[in-house]
């Protein structure tokens, strides 16, 4: 039996870091379709008209969405509700430009669901310079007993849930005006998808704001 469709959205303002996202992507075994979704305040490294071309992306669909229409201070949460009921796969992961992905990660988070409606990964920690920090196993856990900050979170770009789950969140990501989409979502996902299938692999990298270099390199697993 062929695997599911997965829908992946990326909210961008066109950083350059997006095409090693893309690589990333396009190295996976899994079936997918990419959704990017772009507002007015692109930077022009990388523009929608010209993204599909490279490489022979074609997998991948652009929505420009008027930044009249963007609500708050975290305009790539209102984008992730507008792909959210663009998505067509039975499965929806997030996939922000300053990530990219070991060439397992969509089989590792598909083996994560097998016995559950959603699950999520691990994540390995980059500083903006390109130096590697280590093993995310102490924030972005979920409701885990290695969990060493007072909040419930998964990161927007380790989890993996139905899409139907995502079509009934996506008010989370349109109305918030804080940059708390990820505790959102989470808290939802518990409460109505029940507990995560959890995988302890890290296969999504990501680099950290530079404000929060100072707590991941003290906390993470080296």
């Amino acid at each position: 039996m062929p695997n599911p469709l997965i829908s992946i959205i990326t909210p961008t303002t066109g950083e350059p870091s997006l095409i090693k996202l893309m690589d990333s992507l396009y190295a996976q075994s899994i079936d997918f379709e990419h959704i990017i979704l772009w507002d007015d305040k692109r930077n022009g490294h990388c523009e929608p008209e010209g993204i599909c071309a490279i490489n022979g992306w074609t997998k991948t669909y652009n929505i420009e969405i008027p930044e009249k229409m963007i609500q708050g201070v975290a305009a790539g949460s209102a984008l992730r509700s507008i792909g959210l009921m663009a998505s067509k796969g039975k499965y929806v992961i997030f996939a922000d430009s300053d990530v990219w992905q070991d060439p397992n990660h969509l089989q590792n988070l598909l083996d994560t669901v097998k016995n559950s409606q959603w699950g999520f990964c691990r994540r390995k920690i980059w500083d903006g310079k390109g130096n590697y920090i280590g093993i995310d196993n102490f924030e972005s856990v979920g409701d885990d007993k290695e969990r060493r900050v007072p909040y419930l979170l998964v990161d927007n770009n380790t989890m993996i849930f139905e899409r139907r789950f995502g079509s009934s969140a996506a008010t989370l990501y349109r109305e918030t005006t804080e940059y708390n989409d990820d505790r959102l979502m989470t808290e939802f996902l518990y409460k109505y998808a029940g507990q995560p299938g959890i995988s302890k692999e890290a296969t999504i990298n990501q680099v950290c704001p530079e404000r929060l270099e100072g707590m991941f390199k003290e906390n993470c697993t080296k």
